[in-house]
């Protein structure tokens, strides 16, 4: 009778979540007097795949120091709904707080613990800048204070992590060289890239932290169109001819001390895909290519992603008129997206952005790329994607080892962004085999 009791009581007050980790109390941040319980903090995400797509890209880089798990569930807390427009608010006061943390560590003397939150500030403040309005000032502002806390961050890492400057048509490209501590083993060096909207803070934590513990160099760029460039250089923008680019990278790249040329390789991620394709179609330096993932239609991805509905009838949707659409009509996460673009394209209306992509083609010269590569695709990327990293794989002429994540491995998002370590490592682990460990 008493057990019966006890059961009925323990299952009224679990139907009711008032007891156990995850009761309503703790729910609610207002615990009865005299509870325990596990944490005020919840796990929730966004019915929005950007946005929850977002979300886990700022959980993933925590596992090279980019984040702390319990602070990006705190900013997404400060977010009502489903608007991207509560990112920037609060990741821009996370960043804001965390860099604090940063700066009064460093001046007690807590190098460790001070580099450990500018590294975490960094991402959030990309964070911050992701959902930023690309014609806002507040945009670069937010982007600058990413790069400026993330040189705090690396004044005090061990290994060597300096800003570069790469000369390009008259314009200073940004980029990052990174060297382990003990140097490269036999010079090995990886040159990385971006894509649409990543930056080349983040790529520390996508590649280059791993590449560094492994004995690599890193070579970071950034060209045209994309973010840390176009805080320096506004006016220049995605180009179809990225191997133009990508040469002047690996001018300076090879440059630095403890390159081994013998062992250089190229590493393009997102749309990165494309610029390393073209770059390795052109340019025999480059002795190994790795592409997550292989992009070799700019047009026909893109149209994937978008829709071929949408693209065979672009909207009448100019950049002049975008912010007088209602939210209704044209979803705010949208508007942002086609803003980016026309920013990013150099473009004023959906018909030309469509138009403009046409011309990122590198399909034709796939023959010409004779080294090895290495072709990264996720399944959960979509249908496109898979098939155009099979296309790449068929078509160039040197050997290929074809990489394809999924589901089950936590790593079918786009980039592996859910599984940074598991990509990391089939990355280093091909190259070892290639180079040399």
């Amino acid at each position: 009778m008493v057990r019966r009791d006890f059961l009925s009581a323990a299952a009224a007050m679990a139907a009711a979540g008032v007891v156990g980790p995850g009761g309503a109390g703790a729910q609610s941040g207002n615990a009865p007097a005299h509870r325990v319980d596990r944490s005020t903090t919840r796990i929730a995400g966004f019915t929005s795949g950007e946005l929850d797509f977002q979300l886990m890209r700022s959980l993933g880089v925590a596992n090279y120091g980019g984040a702390a798990p319990g602070e990006v569930f705190a900013a997404r807390a400060e977010i009502n709904g489903e608007s991207p427009d509560g990112f920037p608010a609060a990741f821009g006061a996370l960043g804001k707080r965390v860099e604090a943390w940063g700066d009064a560590a460093s001046q007690k003397g807590h190098r460790v613990s001070a580099r450990d939150h500018y590294l975490r500030a960094s991402m959030y403040y990309r964070a911050a800048e992701y959902f930023t309005d690309a014609f806002d000032p507040q945009a670069r502002v937010r982007g600058l204070a990413s790069r400026d806390v993330f040189l705090k961050a690396a004044a005090l890492l061990t290994d060597r992590v300096e800003p570069v400057e790469i000369p390009f048509e008259g314009h200073k490209l940004p980029g990052y060289f990174m060297a382990p501590a003990g140097g490269a083993v036999r010079g090995r060096t990886i040159v990385v890239l971006t894509g649409f909207d990543g930056t080349g803070e983040e790529l520390y934590f996508e590649a280059a932290a791993a590449g560094l513990e492994r004995g690599y160099n890193v070579f970071i760029g950034e060209g045209p169109g994309q973010n840390g460039c176009m805080r320096f250089n506004p006016d220049l923008t995605f180009r179809p001819d990225y191997e133009k680019p990508i040469g002047a990278m690996l001018d300076v790249a090879l440059r630095q001390p403890g390159v081994a040329p013998e062992r250089l390789a190229l590493y393009g991620i997102s749309f990165g895909g494309y610029f390393v394709t073209r770059g390795a179609e052109h340019d025999p330096r480059v002795k190994a290519l790795i592409a997550n993932s292989p992009i070799v239609n700019l047009f026909r991805y893109m149209s994937g992603f978008i829709g071929p509905e949408i693209v065979k009838n672009p909207p009448p949707i100019t950049l002049a008129e975008v912010d007088q659409i209602p939210d209704a009509d044209f979803p705010r996460a949208m508007k942002l997206s086609f803003k980016t673009a026309c920013r990013r394209f150099g473009v004023d209306s959906f018909a030309g952005w469509f138009a403009r992509l046409k011309e990122f083609d590198a399909e034709g010269q796939l023959a010409a790329i004779r080294c090895p590569s290495l072709a990264m695709v996720g399944t959960g990327e979509g249908g496109e994607a898979l098939a155009q990293a099979e296309i790449f794989a068929r078509n160039v002429s040197g050997p290929v080892t074809r990489r394809v994540f999924t589901t089950e491995e936590g790593a079918d998002m786009h980039c592996q962004g859910g599984n940074l370590p598991l990509s990391c490592a089939v990355v280093y682990d091909w190259l070892d085999e290639l180079f040399g460990a």
